[in-house]
């Protein structure tokens, strides 16, 4: 054989062997919801251990520690370390995050100094964590993690609702080691997400300590689990002792300026990621946020954080669950939120160039939306739309805004009960809708309302909500809605970019009563929202309102037309 074939030959088998570990090597994707190729999972199994961590006050946290094994045995390399900060018992589920635990990432949950197993005292439960002497606690804990022998010194954060707000808490004492957090569903100012638009209940804010008789900080104590060793249980008796200073509610807090009968502190103003956002805005951490479109109150968190951190520090996404429910985004719309986290968290912390940070910053789900467009991507939020108003009239919905004057009357309904999750009313409302709609019509972004109403109650809570009403006459909403108090009606200017949205200071001394007869106008936006409204079907505007005096019932009367037309102003987007 000659030396030509003999190399042909060899490139030939060379060829071949180069094809064969190609096809046994997977594509590289990485975009949102698909990552294959760039991280494997290696390990097999979970180790879970429980300790205390000291804080620099020598009050002590619970910790449970997650680390990967194979074959039983923990990884012996240093890995990443991510975790959560929580007042909901940190044994609250089995194993956490058990798919990055498997794809090298230790995983640990720790309790909120005073709460379940952790020393010391809490003021105000899931809030506790802004206050003195709490508020360095979660730099503490970073930094501890970071030093640690099974540490890489990169760490990260994630968690839901409170879990999400304790990493905006975190976030603002900037430890050097947290290199990025998720918190998903967290608020960027609590005021508007507790008492929205203003609308505080007459009871106190947040879970009192004592509900009906039944004691929550003795229900959380009873749940509390002890840590690892011969001195666990004696460990757990002496921290439940250091809770009897513990109470829950800081008490009624009606405006954004409100001092807390049982803190002495402007409780809106100091839990409150948005007077931090010098700290926010820092670089080298990266902050992905999430919220699902049904949810209420804390929906808005996410946006608003994602328009004050700089640009290629943050991503957000958004689902069509409820409160923390990725589930339904996995099951109805193949929307993995924890391969999402893996992108995140491989880029973050342990540098993996998978391009996470150079996709669009916004990944958001549209209902209703063909498959092929139900996941959307924008370079902001809101994405460009066309502001289109629909003027009310005579019970209708229109583009054409009248000319003559009208009005309609609204009884009060019973109640409106606010959460940060939901909102809920009684019965009354008045409603206004379109004709069927001659095209399909995607609202996406930020809608709204200027009402001009009378009435004479010194006072009215004012909830504006939007329907989907097919031909058949089901309707369909998903907490498309947003509400504001009367009294508190006075437009100011946000200390942050509020995307150009209605503001309302909502002090103490802002508070405008209503006068009998006397028109006013009240403009507020409703949450964030993108669905697709389809040719054939109506939007439905549904007002309800109710007395925040609990007085007798009044009538509320909504002005039509002319100098004082009310109107929603829809964003409109053409695709």
């Amino acid at each position: 054989m000659n030396l030509r074939i003999s190399n042909c030959i060899a490139a030939a088998a060379m060829t071949l062997m180069l094809a064969s570990a190609l096809a046994q090597t997977p594509a590289r994707v990485s975009k949102p919801g698909q990552y294959t190729g760039y991280s494997t999972a290696a390990y097999d199994g979970v180790q879970r251990t429980s300790f205390y961590i000291p804080m620099r006050d020598g009050v002590k946290l619970a910790a449970d520690l997650y680390r990967p094994t194979n074959n039983g045995v923990p990884a012996s390399g240093k890995l990443p370390v991510i975790w959560s900060h929580t007042p909901y018992n940190r044994r609250g589920r089995t194993t956490p995050m058990e798919a990055l635990i498997k794809h090298g990432y230790n995983v640990a949950v720790v309790d909120f100094r005073g709460v379940y197993a952790s020393y010391g005292t809490n003021k105000g439960y899931n809030r506790g964590e802004w206050l003195d002497p709490a508020r360095n606690d979660a730099y503490d804990v970073t930094e501890w993690f970071a030093k640690q022998s099974w540490s890489n010194g990169n760490i990260g954060m994630w968690g839901c609702s409170a879990v999400g707000g304790s990493q905006m808490q975190a976030a603002t004492t900037r430890p050097p080691s947290l290199k990025a957090v998720i918190p998903q569903s967290a608020e960027f100012e609590p005021y508007p997400v507790w008492v929205l638009g203003g609308m505080a209940s007459r009871q106190n804010v947040g879970t009192p300590t004592a509900d009906g008789g039944t004691n929550q900080v003795a229900q959380r104590d009873r749940s509390a689990v002890a840590v690892d060793g011969p001195d666990g249980e004696a460990e757990l008796a002496k921290a439940i002792a250091s809770h009897a200073g513990n109470f829950d509610s800081p008490g009624q807090l009606p405006y954004r300026d409100s001092i807390s009968s049982t803190v002495g502190i402007p409780w809106w103003m100091v839990t409150n990621p948005s007077a931090h956002l010098d700290a926010l805005k820092r670089p080298g951490m990266g902050v992905m946020v999430t919220a699902n479109w049904d949810e209420a109150g804390t929906r808005h968190g996410a946006f608003t954080t994602l328009r004050n951190l700089p640009a290629g520090q943050v991503k957000m996404i958004v689902g069509p669950g409820a409160h923390c429910g990725w589930n339904v985004a996995l099951r109805d719309a193949g929307m993995d939120i924890d391969v999402e986290q893996l992108r995140f968290f491989d880029y973050w912390l342990k540098g993996v160039q998978n391009g996470v940070m150079q996709e669009d910053p916004v990944t958001y789900f549209t209902y209703n939306a063909p498959q092929a467009r139900q996941w959307q991507t924008a370079k902001s939020w809101p994405p460009a739309s066309r502001q289109t108003n629909y003027f009310l009239t005579a019970r209708a919905l229109g583009t054409d805004k009248p000319a003559q004057p009208g009005t309609q009357a609204a009884p009060m309904v019973s109640s409106v009960r606010i959460s940060s999750i939901s909102v809920t009313t009684g019965e009354g409302s008045v409603s206004y809708e379109t004709a069927p709609l001659r095209a399909d019509t995607e609202v996406t972004g930020d809608p709204v309302v200027s009402l001009w109403i009378s009435t004479a109650a010194a006072d009215a809570d004012v909830v504006a909500k939007l329907e989907d009403v097919a031909p058949d006459g089901k309707a369909t909403s998903y907490q498309m809605l947003g509400g504001l108090r009367a009294s508190v009606r006075k437009l100011g200017t946000a200390p942050y970019d509020n995307r150009g949205l209605p503001w309302h200071p909502s002090r103490q001394a802002d508070v405008q009563p209503l006068k009998a007869g006397e028109t006013v106008e009240l403009k507020f936006a409703l949450l964030p929202m993108s669905y697709l409204f389809k040719a054939g079907h109506r939007i439905r505007l549904t007002l309800f309102f109710t007395d925040p005096a609990g007085g007798a019932a009044q009538t509320v009367t909504v002005h039509e037309g002319g100098r004082n037309a009310s109107q929603i102003t829809l964003p409109v987007v053409a695709r």
